[in-house]
């Protein structure tokens, strides 16, 4: 009888083993979390164009040369002034009806941008985004929810995607000269004319669409400074995004940019007028044709008073070549003879054979007109410390 009890107690005792840890004192190792997914928010040209600025800075006070042809391409049709999307994707389509997609940098999605989709979509482009951020994203649809998922942005210039407006971009994140501070984003942004009588290269006039309009808005732009003339913009008198949004038209600024901007008070007026808005809380986007020349100028003039340095300005005037939009040779410091690198080069000369920086030469013409406050109010309220940089 004994005997016959032996077998069944091994096997009993060896399936009880098998079910019991080696060691139960020592938990399961949890898997490795999954790192989000990095997604540059620069084109390819433009990021190989900053890419190789930032190894071989501009010269100061050398324009006898100019990078940007290696860059940009007339007959090109790609659109170099877009920025690269963030594509996200799910797996469950909600069938019919639509869904919405949302999108915030918090996880409580507390003032998320929204997007509608239809109901066959699994997937999503996702545009305008903030560089430096760690974004999360839901998609939900009366079925519920049909998708999660997380990822950070990366990238120094924020050029913007605005149906039917060219040349597009927020100032934010042009460091100062000394690398502590930067500009910030979401509240000084230029481009091109949203309501004009010009065309595109694909004989498009430019005139802002509903989705563009969606665009300003999600941007949260509630000022347009306009330097076009009464004959440029014709019969406008208002901002295309609606009464809510202030607008005001500086009708002269085409005589006095770049190296005769010195000579007239409408870009300090122009200046002066930003500040208010900036101070009312309301971003603003100023603008004339194409968003070169005089909007270039007015955008040298707030970036050189936030002590941005010489090799950035000059990227950014350099970054406007990149336009689609542009009826004219691309934008560069130097080398050829063009009129707009005449003008550029002879207003950097300028300020650079007189005494002190160039953040001192455009603050002392800006207050001519504009108080220290309000000059004081603009540099501590437009300038962020620098976060470090998370790579090119």
């Amino acid at each position: 009888m004994k005997r016959r009890l032996l077998p069944a107690i091994a096997a009993l005792a060896i399936a009880v083993c098998s079910c019991v840890p080696e060691d139960p004192f020592v938990p399961d190792t949890p898997p490795e979390p999954t790192a989000p997914t990095e997604y540059s928010l620069e084109n390819l040209t433009v990021r190989a164009y900053l890419n190789f600025l930032e190894r071989l800075p501009y010269r100061d006070g050398d324009y006898s040369y100019s990078y940007i042809d290696e860059y940009y391409q007339l007959t090109t049709s790609y659109r170099k002034d877009l920025p690269a999307p963030v594509s996200i994707q799910w797996e469950t389509a909600a069938g019919g009806g639509s869904q919405r997609v949302y999108v915030a940098d918090n996880p409580d999605y507390e003032d998320a941008l929204t997007y509608s989709v239809s109901g066959s979509s699994t997937s999503y482009d996702i545009y305008n985004l903030i560089p430096g951020k760690h974004y999360y994203w839901k998609v939900t649809s009366t079925a519920g929810d049909a998708g999660t998922g997380e990822f950070l942005t990366t990238g120094r210039r924020r050029f913007l995607k605005v149906d039917n407006v060219c040349n597009v971009r927020d100032l934010g994140g042009i460091p100062t000269a000394d690398g502590t501070k930067r500009i910030k984003y979401g509240m000084i942004f230029r481009g091109g004319e949203m309501n004009g009588y010009h065309k595109d290269y694909e004989g498009r006039f430019c005139r802002i669409d509903k989705n563009g309009i969606q665009a300003m808005e999600k941007l949260g732009i509630k000022a347009i400074l306009d330097l076009r003339t009464d004959s440029e913009a014709v019969d406008i008198t208002v901002s295309p995004l609606g009464e809510g949004t202030d607008y005001i038209r500086f009708t002269t600024a085409n005589q006095f940019y770049y190296d005769k901007c010195w000579n007239s008070d409408v870009y300090i007026d122009a200046f002066q007028w930003a500040i208010d808005e900036l101070r009312k809380g309301k971003p603003v986007f100023f603008h004339c044709i194409f968003g070169a020349d005089r909007t270039g100028t007015l955008a040298f003039l707030m970036e050189a008073l936030l002590g941005v340095g010489e090799n950035q300005l000059a990227i950014d005037y350099e970054l406007t070549s990149f336009s689609y939009g542009l009826e004219t040779p691309p934008r560069r410091r130097g080398p050829k003879n063009e009129l707009s690198v005449y003008r550029y080069r002879q207003m950097l000369e300028g300020l650079i054979n007189g005494p002190g920086t160039i953040q001192y030469q455009v603050r002392t013409f800006l207050s001519k007109k504009i108080s220290d406050a309000d000059l004081d109010w603009f540099i501590s309220n437009m300038l962020e410390d620098t976060p470090v940089s998370p790579g090119p």
